[in-house]
């Protein structure tokens, strides 16, 4: 079943009567639009404030029923006194707001607001009136000041004549509420004792909102503290694993330098390396196997060094400053050492004529100011091997562009210093 018909038009529900109750137009100004007519003041200078009241209007028994739920003033309608000139340009922008703001709603008149103590008088409008607002329950407004006397005139079959009261009724009206938000130029005037209260819950409100964009504010700047400390932990975290990296890189490069195990006896039970530091060309003692594999005998035989020999058994050593390229060779000694406890070490064969070819490489690699990287050598090694010491490895890094003293690669030429 379809619903019942309804005749009477839907009346609001919460209503307040202003004045006497007039029988010929029943006129219902929602609460919104009557704040805003009654604060709305002129300003800079002008003597009006015009614009339109808008709504919708039905009809039941011959009595017509006149809901005002919008007002919307009109740009440059106001002149100089309390002239109003209406103009092609002011409609079309009035036609245009009531699209935007005020959907589906019909003009039922219009608004005229002076200031304080200015006396309006109907009498100078009705031509305007009925030339722009011609037709049938067409409202004038009139307010003469903030809080002032208001009066609503209406067009009948009878004339132009003023109402006896109107009704105020109280819904949600959130079309004329954003238009009050947009037009902040309204000015407002507080006055009266009742309007204490309204000072006061504002000032309230003020303050509230102040403490809450504070504490706003406070939590981002706490969020932001935090972010920074969780990037500080994560840059320092990398930091700390790439340092631990190179430490172990540093590690590896140093135990493919260092021989593994080193003659000398252990200590406690924990391998101990034994170094002799002599002048010269002499390198550290190490096991026949760890020589023959970091330093490689260009004439296929390996010195293996153990106890270091007296010179009475050995006779004189010679370095690569002694030795002289081309000379005549020496016969091979072989030198024998046996320790306090009657246990032989192992004796080692040297033939001067490898010691003479390398000290000629040296020499002539120091001539030419290159040296070429040969097999298992490391840039410490070739350092002791040229210079005796590792001094000049900053230098020769520096003058071959090495970012790391440990990265060279077998027949690499490096310049010398």
């Amino acid at each position: 079943m379809g619903e019942l018909y309804n005749p009477y038009p839907k009346m609001p529900k919460n209503i307040r009567q202003v004045g006497e109750r007039d029988q010929a137009v029943r006129l219902y100004l929602e609460d919104y639009v009557n704040t805003y007519l009654k604060r709305l003041y002129p300003k800079g200078g002008q003597d009006l404030r015009v614009g339109v009241l808008l709504g919708t209007a039905e009809e039941h028994d011959g009595t017509p029923y006149l809901f005002v739920d919008g007002a919307m003033e009109m740009e440059d309608v106001a002149e100089s006194g309390e002239k109003v000139v209406f103009t092609e340009t002011a409609w079309k922008k009035t036609y245009q707001g009531m699209e935007q703001m005020f959907p589906k709603r019909v003009i039922l008149g219009w608004f005229l607001c002076g200031v304080p103590g200015a006396a309006l008088s109907p009498l100078n409008y009705w031509k305007q009136h009925g030339q722009y607002f011609a037709g049938k329950n067409q409202l004038m407004y009139l307010n003469s000041g903030l809080e002032g006397e208001e009066a609503v005139y209406i067009t009948s079959e009878d004339g132009f004549y003023k109402l006896r009261g109107y009704s105020i009724y109280y819904e949600r009206n959130q079309m004329m509420q954003d238009y009050m938000i947009s037009r902040k130029d309204v000015r407002r005037v507080e006055s009266g004792t009742g309007d204490t209260v309204i000072r006061d819950y504002r000032q309230r409100m003020e303050e509230n909102r102040s403490r809450a964009a504070s504490r706003r504010s406070a939590i981002r700047l706490l969020g932001s503290v935090c972010s920074a400390l969780a990037v500080t932990v994560l840059a320092g975290g990398v930091v700390l694993f790439n340092n631990y990296e190179k430490m172990r890189e540093m590690e590896a490069v140093l135990a493919s330098v260092l021989p593994g195990q080193a003659e000398g006896g252990q200590e406690g039970g924990t391998d101990r390396l034994w170094v002799e530091e002599a002048s010269g060309g002499v390198y550290p003692t190490v096991s026949k196997e760890t020589m023959s594999d970091t330093y490689p005998d260009p004439a296929g035989e390996a010195e293996a060094v153990g106890a270091e020999p007296s010179a009475a058994e050995t006779g004189p050593v010679q370095t690569g400053a002694e030795a002289v390229p081309g000379g005549p060779e020496p016969e091979a000694e072989t030198a024998g050492a046996t320790t306090e406890t009657g246990e032989a070490e192992s004796s080692v064969t040297e033939e001067p004529a490898s010691a003479g070819e390398e000290a000629a490489a040296v020499s002539a690699a120091l001539e030419q100011g290159v040296y070429r990287v040969q097999d298992g050598e490391t840039l410490y090694g070739i350092c002791l091997k040229l210079y005796g010491d590792g001094r000049m490895m900053d230098e020769i890094c520096s003058l071959n562009g090495l970012e790391d003293e440990n990265k060279i690669m077998s027949g690499q030429n490096l310049i010398l210093p």
